[in-house]
């Protein structure tokens, strides 16, 4: 019973940060200026970030492929929020094992990781809210890589 009830748990926050990023993306979908004004948002990043490998990144490919960048953010954080909301709600009101909806959910995953990491690697310097929100969501989408890939072994 503690092991189901603690797997619901993991399922619901997996789902609540589809969900934040279901917002992001759709805001960015929607707003039609995300993608045009990538490039001066990241020039904003780059004036006191602490890191030097993200200064050296962000200045020599990111800014210049700015377009680029800002087509794969949108549409992964989509990606990210569509296979965690759609494979959190399976798994938590189907009984039925899917091994398509354990990939589908360990992608999203992997996917939300790194648009954490990367945006906390060039934006979480800028504010504690910044700073916290990413890793939270970085830590709880480990949990669910980690109860993901102990569903795909069973």
């Amino acid at each position: 019973m503690t092991k189901n009830l603690s797997n619901k748990y993991i399922l619901f926050i997996i789902e609540v940060s589809g969900l934040i990023f279901l917002r992001s993306s759709w805001g960015k979908l929607t707003g039609g200026v995300f993608v045009n004004t990538l490039g001066t948002t990241l020039g904003k990043f780059v004036v006191k970030n602490p890191y030097p490998f993200v200064t050296n990144f962000l200045n020599n490919i990111a800014i210049p492929n700015y377009v680029i960048f800002g087509q794969l953010t949108m549409w992964g954080e989509l990606f990210a929020a569509l296979s965690l909301t759609i494979s959190a709600l399976y798994l938590l009101f189907c009984s039925k094992p899917n091994q398509l909806i354990n990939l589908l959910l360990i992608a999203g995953l992997f996917v939300g990781m790194f648009l954490n990491v990367v945006f906390w690697l060039a934006s979480g310097w800028t504010s504690p809210s910044t700073d916290g929100l990413n890793l939270l969501m970085f830590l709880v989408q480990l949990t669910g890589l980690v109860y993901g890939l102990r569903l795909l072994k069973n």
